[in-house]
C-alpha cells in the first residue's frame, strides 16, 4: 500500500512540476497525429491516438478471422466459416488480428519499424497476447515463430520487427519461441506495395524454407501485419513441407476486409 502511495505521488509530482520544465526545454509531438504531446501519453503517442484504435471484435470467422455481419448464423452447415473459407479453406488453420490497419495503425507500425522504436513493438506483442490469449487460438500449439525479414532489410534495420512481436506473445502463453525457424532466400527485393494481390503471391511462391524439421509440431506463427496475405500463406507453406502438422496465424493488425 505504502508502494503504491509513492508511486502514485511520483506521477503526480512528474506531471506538474517536472514535466512542464522538460516539455519547454524539450518539446515533442505524438507520433501519430503530429500535436503537442500532454503530460500523460504512451510510447510517443498521445491518449486519443492509442484510443482511436479499432478493434477487431467478434463474431469472427473461425478460420481467417474476419468480422461476421449481425445476425451470421455461426451455427449453421458451415460452423461459422465465411464463403471464402468454404471454398477455398487455404494452408492456414486460424487467423486472429488485434487491430484494423487503419491511418493511426499505420502511423505507430512505420514508427516502430523504421524509426528504430523496439518497445513500441514489444508494447504491440503485448497487446497481441492479450487478443490471442482470449482468442483461445494458441491451443494446443507446440511452437511460436516469426515472419522472418528479407536479409538486407533485417541487416539494414538491425531487427526484426516480427519478432520483436512474438517475443511478448510467446512469454504471455508460455509457449517456447523458436527463431530462425524460418528463412527468406536471398533473392532481389520485391517491391510489394506496388503489386497487385495475384503478382504479390506469385512473386512470394517459395520464398521462405524452413530450416528444421517440424514432425507433429502446431506453429503459431506471428507477424505485425497482414495485408493480401501472400507473405503467411508462403510461410504456412514452407512449415507445412517440413512437417508441421498445423499453422495457425497472430497479427497485430490487418488491413479492413469487405464484409
Amino acid at each position: 500500500m505504502l508502494r503504491a502511495r509513492l508511486a502514485l505521488g511520483a506521477r503526480r509530482f512528474h506531471r506538474r512540476a517536472i514535466y512542464p520544465i522538460l516539455a519547454g526545454l524539450l518539446p515533442a509531438d505524438c507520433l501519430s497525429c503530429g500535436e503537442p504531446l500532454g503530460p500523460i501519453h504512451l510510447l510517443g503517442a498521445c491518449p486519443e491516438c492509442w484510443s482511436k484504435l479499432r478493434p477487431i471484435r467478434p463474431p469472427l470467422c473461425p478460420r481467417c478471422g474476419v468480422p461476421h455481419p449481425t445476425g451470421t448464423d455461426l451455427l449453421g452447415i458451415a460452423g461459422g466459416l465465411c464463403a471464402s473459407c468454404v471454398l477455398n479453406p487455404g494452408r492456414i488453420e486460424a487467423v486472429r488480428a488485434a487491430v484494423e490497419y487503419d491511418r493511426v495503425a499505420r502511423s505507430l507500425v512505420l514508427r516502430a519499424k523504421f524509426g528504430g522504436r523496439i518497445e513500441i513493438l514489444r508494447h504491440l506483442g503485448e497487446h497481441l497476447a492479450r487478443v490471442v490469449s482470449l482468442s483461445r487460438i494458441a491451443e494446443s500449439c507446440s511452437l511460436v515463430t516469426a515472419v522472418p525479414s528479407h536479409p538486407w532489410v533485417g541487416l539494414k534495420r538491425g531487427f526484426n520487427p516480427a519478432l520483436e512481436i512474438a517475443r511478448p506473445v510467446a512469454r504471455a502463453l508460455g509457449i517456447p519461441l523458436r527463431r530462425g525457424v524460418l528463412t527468406r532466400r536471398f533473392r532481389a527485393l520485391v517491391p510489394a506495395k506496388r503489386m497487385t494481390a495475384v503478382a504479390r503471391r506469385t512473386a512470394l511462391r517459395n520464398a521462405f524454407r524452413c530450416r528444421r524439421l517440424l514432425l507433429g509440431e502446431r506453429v503459431l506463427l506471428i507477424d505485425d501485419l497482414l495485408t493480401t496475405g501472400a507473405t503467411a500463406d508462403s510461410c504456412a507453406a514452407a512449415l507445412l513441407r517440413a512437417g508441421a502438422e498445423s499453422v495457425r496465424l497472430a497479427v497485430w493488425a490487418r488491413t479492413p476486409l469487405r464484409r
